[in-house]
């Protein structure tokens, strides 16, 4: 492992999905209280109707799909737009992580502007950020360019292979150096205005119970908020915003504090294990940033 290294940022990725649909809300393309349905006609299928562009982005949509492995975008949008809704679940009244929603995020992205998605995470958040050398969906020929550099996670049969790494999924497919996940926190001052990034980074849910993640979080849009979250540590400002990724990545802005931190792991381990070890390294972190503040 290298500051070079071109790791999997796994879930950490789901806040420049966010991100490049708030680049289109701010151009007045759509609201979040817009029902899908009014931009993705057949999302409407299946009792969806009340699901509003906010429920996607605070994991409250309660959608399914039935596809459980690697197939075409357009197939996972279309199976997932004709799926119904987890049972018994009224959108925006119960919190489930729906890792799922990023597909449909990502899919209104591409019917409001026209652009591939990957291409619009290029020009409207990497390039603007200045992330030259990450990618969501890596061309075959850079990966082959590349593959010395792409870190394999131990145990993850899938991890650094072309199809994962080429994939482009916007629920967890970027692959680059972990500072250029650091430097986007750095810069969404430059991809969105301050009013939208107070937005996206405001509470709108607070001590919510995700019965995925069998946790209570404060949410944002795209971002979790606040010190409940282990992956920011116990020390974090309430103001603080960001997301981890699986059991190996993890990045957060604590704007109060003046701090942009971004953690990889070198290996995999369970979710208990994870979050002790992350939890402990952050508030290590806090410890030396508060001796560098006396």
């Amino acid at each position: 492992m290298t500051r070079e290294t071109i790791v999997e940022w796994a879930s950490a990725t789901k806040p420049i999905t966010c991100a490049a649909l708030a680049v289109l809300w701010e151009r007045g393309a759509l609201d979040i209280e817009d029902p899908v349905h009014h931009h993705l006609p057949e999302f409407a299928a299946a009792g969806k109707e009340q699901v509003t562009v906010k429920h996607l982005l605070t994991h409250t949509a309660g959608l399914t799909t039935s596809i459980t492995k690697q197939a075409p975008a357009a197939e996972l949008v279309a199976d997932i737009c004709a799926s119904p809704l987890r049972p018994d679940w009224v959108p925006g009244q119960r919190c489930g992580y729906n890792s799922i929603a990023m597909w449909i995020v990502a899919e209104l992205v591409t019917r409001l502007d026209g652009r591939p998605f990957d291409q619009f995470v290029r020009e409207e958040i990497f390039e603007v950020a200045g992330l030259d050398d990450c990618w969501l969906a890596m061309p075959p020929e850079t990966y082959e360019r590349n593959t010395a550099r792409i870190a394999r996670i131990p145990g993850i049969a899938r991890s650094g292979t072309a199809y994962w790494v080429t994939w482009g999924r916007p629920t967890g497919g970027i692959h680059g150096p972990i500072s250029q996940l650091g430097r986007f926190y750095e810069s969404l001052g430059c991809i969105l205005s301050p009013d939208r990034l107070r937005e996206m980074t405001s509470h709108h849910l607070t001590g919510v119970y995700d019965e995925v993640l069998g946790a209570r979080l404060d949410r944002g849009l795209g971002f979790v908020l606040g010190s409940a979250d282990p992956q920011n540590g116990d020390r974090a400002s309430s103001g603080t915003y960001g997301h981890g990724g699986q059991t190996w990545s993890t990045a957060f802005a604590d704007p109060a504090r003046g701090l942009v931190a971004a953690v990889y792991w070198n290996g995999a381990t369970t979710p208990a294990i994870h979050a002790d070890r992350l939890l402990r390294l952050l508030n290590a972190l806090y410890a030396d940033l508060a001796d560098l503040e006396r």
